[in-house]
């Protein structure tokens, strides 16, 4: 990719090779590209980069591209802090995932309790006890983040 580069500054949005080539029609560009074939005519080389990972209260943002060299720059990113509204919708959306994590594991144990369950009474409690733990999850201090799941019985 490339991108245009004004007093030594990037401008605009990166270009793919083939919009580069439409740009100079009658330019027989050699391959693998020259530095000179592209910085002559007031373009760099462009490199899309993945974002960094971001913490559990932060977001990652695209900023202005960064200069590696003098002809290769790559796409810049930002990491800043959530907002509170942010971060209370964050722990809502998790809170809501965590809450269908449980009730799919409470739904896949519902044949425990049934009356013609082939589960012996001792395994029934066992099980009826994991069903409780499951209900409590969400009065864990780490919900919905920092979950224990509790073990289903054997």
């Amino acid at each position: 990719m490339f991108i245009q580069i004004e007093a030594g500054n990037p401008v605009g949005s990166p270009i793919n090779e083939h919009q580069f080539r439409s740009l100079f029609p009658n330019v027989s560009f050699q391959r693998p590209w020259v530095s000179d074939d592209v910085v002559s005519r007031g373009y760099a080389f462009f490199q899309d980069v993945r974002s960094p990972e971001p913490g559990r209260y932060e977001v990652v943002e695209e900023s202005t591209p960064v200069q590696v060299d003098s002809d290769l720059w790559e796409k810049g990113w930002s990491i800043r802090s959530m907002t509170e509204s942010e971060v209370a919708s964050s722990d809502a959306y998790q809170a809501d995932v965590s809450r269908l994590q449980r009730n799919a594991r409470l739904t896949s144990s519902d044949w425990t309790q049934f009356n013609d369950s082939p589960l012996s009474e001792n395994d029934k409690n066992a099980w009826a006890q994991h069903r409780t733990e499951l209900r409590n999850v969400p009065e864990q201090s780490g919900f919905p983040w920092d979950i224990v799941w509790p073990e289903e019985p054997v």
